[in-house]
């Protein structure tokens, strides 16, 4: 008999508007479960609100995956789930590469999938998740046969849930390394050991924007990892492009991505951590016409809000003074728990506090392949701002 999760009076409201988390302190009784088990949701008259898997270990205690009170999550379920989102990306995309699971955004809270072609690369953020996971990769196998699937389990939200953190092949063959066909470029990144699945899709429609400016310009690309934003601009006719990374690995498949376009002579990587780089590049009176600021979370918990935003702050106040007048500072976040504002205001005061105004001209978020649900805005994270500088 599936367990049962009792929320306190009026803790179904948020859930019946869309929302799928449930809070430890939403909760009035929970039966003993296992991490990862599957429990009936009811309000606290009684009432079924739907299915979901919780973990007493989690402060979300329980996402929901129904509205119906199911048993199991059958095969044929996951089979269903998984092909509806799969319809959508296929209608999108010309090429089988793209997110084709984006967790809440799909109604699959906890499950994150790429797919690179003929391989796919899955992360699992919960224990509920990792519960499912052999149906999970059977459904992918058939819905798509690839010749590869990566386990990329090695996300620092496994800790709050309490369970282990890995990368493997599960499925196939396949040395880690994964292909991305973007805007007719050819990039390679490696499933295991690179940041989240490999590479980030979220920024495609940014990538694309800010490439189609770049013909005879010097560019400059923080925080490059593999050199996506690098590739669309080098095929965007850039001039020259420096990108700068603290990691070697990724400005390593970053010039060996750019070499694939035959721009090796326009490109350049620069090894260190950006603020002290910034500094340097300043020193040197190095101007770019578009500096590309793309960095990772600044606020990963709500009580480091503040301390991000000074962070933003500080980091567009040293970019804009690398612009040259009337070029373009791109700055991006992907801190779901700032809003656009907070984000925009951040980036205002330090663009200020180098002595420059500007305009606002473009605006971006993720890929539709990045669905969020009008009920959780919070998971509307990634935000992209160009900025003309005069």
């Amino acid at each position: 008999m599936t367990a049962k999760l009792c929320l306190a009076k009026g803790e179904e409201r948020r859930l019946k508007a869309g929302h799928l988390w449930i809070y430890a302190d939403e909760v009035a009784r929970l039966d003993p479960i296992e991490p990862g088990e599957l429990v009936h949701v009811q309000d606290h008259r009684g009432h079924l609100v739907g299915t979901a898997y919780a973990n007493p270990a989690s402060k979300i205690i329980a996402r929901m995956m129904s509205r119906k009170a199911l048993p199991e999550l059958k095969p044929s379920w996951w089979m269903e789930r998984l092909q509806t989102a799969l319809a959508w990306r296929e209608w999108m995309h010309e090429t089988p590469h793209y997110r084709w699971i984006h967790g809440e955004g799909d109604k699959l809270p906890g499950l994150v999938i790429d797919r690179f072609g003929e391989d796919i690369v899955i992360q699992s953020h919960t224990a509920g998740i990792d519960a499912q996971m052999d149906t999970i990769i059977q459904a992918v196998s058939r819905l798509v046969s690839p010749q590869a699937i990566y386990l990329n389990n090695r996300a620092s939200s496994r800790r709050h849930e309490g369970i282990d953190r890995y990368a493997r092949l599960v499925h196939g063959r396949g040395s880690g390394q994964v292909q991305v066909v973007e805007n007719g470029a050819v990039l390679n990144c490696d499933a295991l050991t690179g940041q989240k699945t490999g590479y980030f899709y979220d920024q495609r429609p940014n990538r694309t924007w800010v490439g189609k400016l770049c013909a005879g310009r010097e560019v400059l690309d923080l925080f490059a990892y593999v050199g996506a934003f690098a590739v669309q601009a080098l095929q965007g006719g850039a001039r020259h492009v420096t990108s700068v990374d603290a990691s070697q690995t990724a400005l390593d498949w970053a010039c060996r991505n750019v070499a694939r376009l035959g721009a090796e002579t326009s490109w350049e990587g620069i090894r260190g951590d950006v603020p002290r780089i910034l500094q340097e590049l300043g020193e040197q009176k190095r101007r770019f016409d578009i500096v590309i600021c793309d960095p990772p979370a600044f606020v990963k918990s709500r009580s480091k809000r503040q301390a991000g935003l000074r962070g933003y702050q500080r980091l567009a106040r040293s970019c804009a003074t690398l612009v040259r007048p009337g070029g373009l500072l791109c700055t991006a976040s992907c801190s779901g728990l700032i809003s656009l504002d907070e984000f925009r205001l951040a980036t205002l005061k330090g663009i200020r506090e180098a002595g420059r105004s500007a305009q606002i001209v473009h605006v971006g978020e993720a890929g539709a392949d990045h669905p969020w649900l009008p009920a959780m805005p919070e998971m509307r994270y990634l935000k992209f701002m160009a900025w003309r500088l005069d």
